[in-house]
């Protein structure tokens, strides 16, 4: 018997995980993918991972850059999350609006995050459907607030 996609999905979707978007700015552009693939990977040296779909345009703008950042969004930033999961939406212009600071690799803060990290691009593998991108973590920032959280195909608060 075959797994469906759509009953791997379901199952998937009962995983709950914080939201996170990766910003990126190359020489020709800048924006940001929200993804809820992200995890850490190892201590020393210190690495994290997050999956990227095959055919974003967001993975040729990380390999010409060679960086990115890893914004842990806040529970305050649902609309930036929804905004950088649109397919509708130019991303440059709605990291624009956000007015970022840039960190030491030129890749852009988000401001309100729980937290920003820092990257350079350490290794890209193919895997399946995605890609597996993993940073060299350079730098990273903590804030007060709660985490934004995926759940079921909504987003939720801390109780």
């Amino acid at each position: 018997m075959t797994l469906q996609p759509n009953v791997f999905k379901a199952a998937l979707s009962h995983w709950a995980s914080g939201v996170s978007v990766i910003c990126y700015r190359s020489e020709t552009k800048a924006g940001g993918i929200t993804v809820s693939s992200f995890t850490s990977v190892s201590l020393e040296p210190p690495l994290v991972l997050f999956c990227l779909a095959k055919g974003s345009q967001a993975k040729m703008e990380i390999e010409s850059s060679k960086a990115f950042s890893v914004n842990i969004l806040s529970s305050k930033q649902k609309q930036i999350s929804a905004d950088f999961a649109s397919g509708s939406l130019d991303k440059e212009e709605v990291l624009k609006s956000l007015q970022p600071t840039f960190g030491k690799t030129g890749s852009p803060l988000l401001p309100g995050a729980v937290a920003n990290i820092e990257c350079k691009l350490f290794q890209l593998m193919d895997a399946g459907d995605h890609h597996i991108v993993i940073g060299l973590v350079e730098d990273a920032f903590v804030t007060e607030g709660n985490p934004l959280l995926y759940f079921n195909r909504n987003y939720h608060d801390i109780a």
